[in-house]
């Protein structure tokens, strides 16, 4: 197979095959960053899209500077926060909205528990502590929440993420502080590994319906920090897809109601 820098002059006089293999190689890194910061399952698709149009038709541009990968994310990260720019920023609450309609709507609550009792279906913690993370970033800053991403998901240094980002290392370091204390605030209360009188337990709660109908479920984990939280994120292999279809579905449901800006947002049922 041929070396990228090879690659990148062939796609850049045109070859089609050689940017599809540059992209293959790269998609799985953009498609994290993209899914950790949009989360919903199909907007998350046509930021892709987007981006592959824009890498396409900007590639006679790339200099090389940076790996091909490096420079796919950077346009990845943009679009996605020029997404979320154009959207209506999710409440901290979104998931107790979520949770009170639940209890009270049967076609809700049987959306949730079809998927469950699916006959492999399992319900995997560490999974859910990552799409409670992007779900709860969604009440963020897009810039802050791109910038918690690059560095607490995706790992990179900050020279690296303030590359991505097109900021200086200042910059950085003041949206990565901001974003870390709001995060740190709005997990207060609201996760039951934080806090043992949190949002419905829902950890807990989402591992016992899983066992009620049949499936398997994954021991809690310890969280005390957002730190925790982050390294747990981490460590996720990054194909461990195992909860998509019980995590599309939340966040569905979820941009549907914060769109609306439906449901309560104090604590109506054990759901």
């Amino acid at each position: 197979m041929a070396v990228e820098p090879e690659l990148i002059a062939d796609a850049q006089g045109g070859g089609r095959q050689a940017f599809d293999a540059l992209v293959t190689e790269a998609m799985p890194k953009m498609r994290r960053a993209v899914r950790a910061i949009v989360g919903h399952p199909e907007d998350s698709e046509d930021v892709i899209q987007t981006v592959l149009i824009k890498a396409w038709q900007g590639l006679p541009k790339f200099e090389g500077r940076s790996a091909f990968s490096t420079w796919l994310v950077s346009i990845a990260v943009r679009q996605a926060i020029d997404h979320l720019r154009a959207q209506k920023r999710w409440r901290r609450e979104s998931q107790i909205a979520y949770a009170n309609l639940c209890a009270g709507d049967e076609e809700l609550s049987g959306e949730l528990m079809g998927v469950m009792a699916a006959p492999d279906f399992s319900f995997e913690v560490r999974e859910h502590v990552a799409y409670c993370f992007v779900c709860m970033g969604r009440s963020l800053p897009p810039d802050e929440q791109a910038a918690l991403v690059l560095s607490d998901v995706m790992d990179m240094s900050n020279r690296e993420a303030s590359n991505v980002l097109g900021i200086s290392d200042s910059v950085l370091r003041h949206r990565l502080a901001a974003a870390r204390q709001l995060m740190e605030s709005r997990y207060e209360g609201l996760c039951a590994l934080v806090n043992k009188n949190g949002m419905c337990h829902q950890c807990a709660g989402l591992g016992e319906a899983a066992r009620a109908v049949g499936g398997k479920a994954s021991e809690l984990v310890d969280i005390e920090t957002l730190a925790d939280r982050m390294a747990i994120i981490r460590g996720l292999e990054p194909d461990a897809t195992t909860n998509d279809t019980l995590h599309d579905v939340f966040f569905r449901r979820c941009k549907q109601i914060e769109d609306d800006e439906r449901g309560a947002i104090t604590v109506e049922s054990d759901c």
